[in-house]
């Protein structure tokens, strides 16, 4: 469901209007800070997409590992506030996610993370679940 709604906003992105993308954060996450970190990792993920169609980077996967790299650190910088600084070349993206080397963040990409988390694929649990039923049976 996640990977469809992102195609859809990539498809409003890629027609020139991020505002389904912004009204789409704010009625999903309460906090605000979490919000505008999501549009800006989206809006990351949607500069990088190419390809024959380009569309389908647009998953839950790669916005989750643009997401998780505000908690990886490089020097005294986590890792997506040097991209921002050091590697983004797209106008607008630092609009939203300047504050994010500040520590106080990290419960707002908790947030987003805990959000994306919903949408994993659960094949793998679903069939140990089986499995230890089947077990537990015999």
């Amino acid at each position: 469901m996640i990977n469809r709604i992102l195609m859809e906003l990539y498809d409003s992105y890629e027609n020139n209007d991020i505002n389904p993308l912004i009204e789409f954060a704010y009625k999903t996450f309460v906090d605000k800070i979490a919000a505008r970190i999501f549009i800006g990792c989206t809006l990351i993920m949607f500069s990088r997409c190419n390809g024959y169609k380009p569309r389908y980077d647009a998953t839950r996967e790669n916005l989750l590992s643009i997401v998780s790299a505000a908690k990886e650190k490089v020097g005294e910088k986590n890792l997506l506030a040097f991209y921002i600084e050091r590697v983004n070349t797209k106008k607008g993206i630092y609009k939203y996610l300047k504050d994010i080397n500040n520590e106080g963040i990290i419960s707002s990409v908790n947030i987003i993370i805990d959000y994306l988390e919903q949408f994993k694929p659960k094949f793998t649990a679903e069939m140990k679940n089986i499995i230890f039923k089947k077990i537990n049976k015999e």
